[in-house]
């Protein structure tokens, strides 16, 4: 049995693995390790456990906890990859490396654009002969709602909120319709671009955000909630 951890920004997920196949989940807010993971741990018999962390490091913390488990980190100077990486590679962060693992593993032998739509908005290429190229970040729905709120003097904060137009009638609305569709265009000039450059490019889109944009970006798989946990099960394997 594997177990996964992805720890993010706000939000912290894990997957019991067995066999490829995700067999249970859970998440938990990622402030409240200390709080959770003794119950966790207690769940299942664990022989192998990987993780992500786009947060502090959680190596020492987790192999105090799970003593008689294997536990692989993504910043292990030893570990193997599925890809070459032509990034510098110790800029490269977790999520990222598991979500290419993840394009990899489920699509192979095919360029792939990687859009992962979270707390950022991530771009990443890599080839059909598992070559990691790069890609780009920007700010997300949250963030580009906060930052409004936050720099300027009199727009409001305001929640995450499919516009009813591009063309709003209120500031509420203006603001919806110019991030929601501002995000929309970012993402479709990124893959309208690549797609120049790698005819037959797969695009997969994933991450949380990726829920408010179905049916709004052709030509595109959306990705299942088990992607990226997929992805770093992936790399357990490569490294067992």
């Amino acid at each position: 049995m594997n177990l996964i951890f992805d720890f993010g920004n706000s939000l912290t997920k894990y997957f019991f693995i067995q066999d490829d196949k995700v067999i249970d989940r859970g998440s938990f807010i990622s402030n409240k390790f200390d709080d959770n993971i003794l119950a966790i741990k207690n769940k299942r018999s664990i022989e192998k456990l990987i993780y992500s962390s786009v947060i502090d490091d959680k190596r020492e913390k987790l192999s105090s906890i799970f003593k008689n488990s294997k536990v692989i980190s993504l910043r292990d100077k030893t570990i193997k990859l599925p890809f070459t990486n032509e990034y510098k590679s110790e800029t490269l962060g977790d999520d990222r490396v598991a979500l290419v693992s993840a394009g990899l593993n489920l699509y192979p032998n095919k360029d792939l654009l990687i859009i992962d739509i979270g707390t950022c908005i991530t771009y990443d290429i890599v080839t059909m002969n598992k070559k990691y190229l790069g890609g780009s970040i920007s700010p997300g729905f949250n963030l580009r709602y906060s930052s409004l709120s936050d720099r300027t003097s009199n727009l409001p904060k305001l929640e995450l909120k499919t516009p009813k137009s591009l063309i709003g009638d209120s500031t509420e609305e203006h603001i919806h319709a110019g991030i929601y569709y501002g995000i929309i265009g970012e993402i479709s000039y990124n893959i309208e671009r690549q797609k120049v450059r790698f005819p037959n490019i797969e695009i997969i889109v994933s991450g949380g955000g990726s829920n408010f944009l179905l049916n709004k970006i052709k030509n595109v798989i959306f990705a299942d909630q088990d992607f990226l946990a997929h992805g770093l099960n992936h790399i357990l394997q490569t490294n067992s």
